[in-house]
């Protein structure tokens, strides 16, 4: 029997990066994916490479807004009507978009950083918790950041949004430790992913010079793999951390201890 047989997931951002990652890793492990991205054929694509080789489809693509409300709701019912039950959420949605201190951060900034990166927590938590409670308990995890602990200069939006997941992740653990339902945060060091390539805004060499000089703070001496990040994930999701809740782990290779 495999770690996650006959449990449903949906994975917020399963597009690419870590979602994506995370998808292919709980879909190996026995899982059935619900994979959500604002763009469907990511999502298609994502799927249609777990489904390949198998004789059922247990993964299915989900297209949906996770600042909408009626998106997220939407999607949800589609994952619970194809798969019968749900048995948890990894929020991998998210977004960077190097925006400033307060003097410069526009309110648009402002305001889609908060939408895309906490609301969507809250809207997914909204949905499907009671959907977790149904099938007798499970996970949910949200991918914060290092940054929710540290600062870099010039993202005041994305360093307010990954405090405030962390201490979502924290009250959406207590409000829930009744109802069997664990809630946990991976917080990544940087990662090498197409969100960091997208706000380097470079390519070739001077990419590949830009990636390094943000993996040098870091002392295992390389940026986060995706695979890293969702291996973790599939531990908070599994048994093996059945007591665990309401912590944020940081998969960072050291960097939060210097």
């Amino acid at each position: 029997m495999t770690k996650f047989e006959n449990k449903t997931f949906i994975i917020t951002g399963g597009g690419s990066g870590l979602g994506k990652a995370t998808c292919h890793r709980l879909a190996a492990d026995g899982a059935q994916i619900g994979v959500l991205d604002l763009k469907l054929e990511s999502a298609e694509a994502v799927a249609n490479e777990i489904n390949e080789g198998h004789s059922s489809k247990i993964a299915i693509a989900l297209e949906a807004d996770v600042t909408n409300a009626e998106a997220v709701e939407s999607a949800v019912a589609k994952t619970v009507k194809e798969f019968g039950t749900l048995h948890g959420v990894v929020n991998c949605a998210g977004i960077a978009l190097g925006e400033g201190g307060v003097v410069d951060c526009t309110e648009k900034a402002w305001d889609t950083m908060m939408a895309v990166n906490v609301k969507s927590i809250f809207l997914m938590g909204k949905y499907v918790i009671p959907e977790i409670v149904r099938a007798g308990g499970g996970s949910v995890v949200n991918i914060a950041s290092v940054f929710g602990f540290v600062v870099n200069k010039d993202e005041c939006a994305y360093a307010a949004s990954k405090g405030a997941v962390i201490n979502l992740t924290r009250q959406m653990a207590l409000q829930h430790a009744e109802d069997k339902v664990r809630v946990n945060a991976v917080c990544p060091a940087d990662a090498d992913t197409p969100l960091i390539e997208g706000l380097i805004g470079k390519s070739g060499s001077e990419l590949e010079a830009e990636k390094a000089e943000l993996a040098a703070p870091i002392p295992m001496g390389h940026l986060t793999k995706p695979d890293d990040v969702a291996a973790s994930i599939a531990f908070l999701l599994s048994p093996d951390s059945a007591f665990i809740t309401g912590v944020s782990l940081p998969v960072d290779g050291g960097f939060l201890v210097q």
